[in-house]
């Protein structure tokens, strides 16, 4: 909890990451989902790892007594994704301060709700950039870049166009995860319009406070996601057992040096995704009624 007792003192650096996690679930809940399970660590501004993949030569069989002399190895790529600074910045005149003591502390509370919607919206739709050229600013990978592009499906029909990418999901052997689809409202209203008063459409509260519908499908059940960040045509369909948050920089509260009659403040976190295979990931377009 942000209040006046943190003690936003020039000589501190205060963690906001909790705080992150638990602002605005409902309007932030694929951010809210990665920081429920857990923050990976990055040690520089480009973060690399090995895609999650099994074996495909399929050979398990042995003879009784024989020497083992073929092994096994997972052909593993490696992937990688920048991280991404966030930051928003506050400042309250003495007067301001002086007429309400937790002005400042609500400002600040305010200021980090706003980052985390940046932040979700830019874990989903996020293009990548080095820094390099353009605005100089580094700029993450979001999932639907991430994508597998052989996963992709496009229908008229919703209830087809889920149960399919969910096969296409299964079909690449992915080991054991939950499976989310993030949909914007049009296609939210529509999923709703489908499956209401069926038993196989229920409504609960995941373990971070996040309001789900699910779909039961023969591979696998589906936690359906109302999310104003998805594009209007598309459910984004993945597995999260493979999708996970970094951070070089949790989001922090600091202190600004005192010029005048004001407190100033910012809040900074560098945060980038990691898709641990592409493969679990779907984006699924509806196409138009004809």
């Amino acid at each position: 909890m942000i209040n006046s007792n943190n003690g936003f003192t020039a000589s501190e650096s205060i963690s906001l990451s909790q705080e992150l996690a638990l602002l605005g679930v409902q309007d932030t809940p694929f951010t809210s989902l990665l920081l429920s399970k857990g923050v990976e660590k990055a040690l520089s501004t480009v973060y690399t790892w090995k895609e999650k993949s099994l074996a495909t030569d399929g050979e398990t069989d042995a003879v009784e007594g024989g020497d083992t002399t073929v092994f096994q190895q997972s052909s593993k790529r490696e992937i990688s994704n920048i991280l991404q600074i966030f930051k928003r910045a506050v400042s309250i005149s003495g007067t301001a301060e002086a007429m309400q003591s937790t002005k400042f502390s609500e400002e600040v509370s305010d200021r980090l709700l706003e980052l985390k919607m940046k932040l979700e919206s830019v874990l989903i739709n996020g293009l990548k950039a080095d820094g390099s050229t353009g605005d100089f600013i580094r700029k993450m990978s979001g999932i639907i870049e991430f994508a597998d592009t052989n996963n992709a499906e496009t229908h008229a029909d919703v209830e087809t166009l889920i149960k399919q990418g969910m096969k296409n999901l299964w079909e690449q052997k992915l080991t054991a995860g939950t499976y989310y689809a993030f949909v914007n409202a049009d296609v939210k209203d529509a999923i709703d319009n489908i499956y209401k008063d069926k038993y196989s459409y229920a409504h609960k509260n995941t373990n971070f406070g996040l309001q789900v519908e699910t779909i039961n499908t023969n591979f696998g059940v589906v936690n359906v996601v109302l999310s104003r960040d998805i594009p209007a045509d598309k459910i984004v369909l993945f597995n999260d057992a493979y999708v996970n948050a970094v951070a070089l920089r949790e989001a922090h509260f600091e202190a600004l040096a005192k010029t005048g009659d004001s407190t100033k403040g910012h809040i900074v976190g560098e945060y980038s995704l990691k898709v641990g295979s592409p493969k679990a990931v779907a984006v699924l377009t509806v196409a138009p009624q004809v």
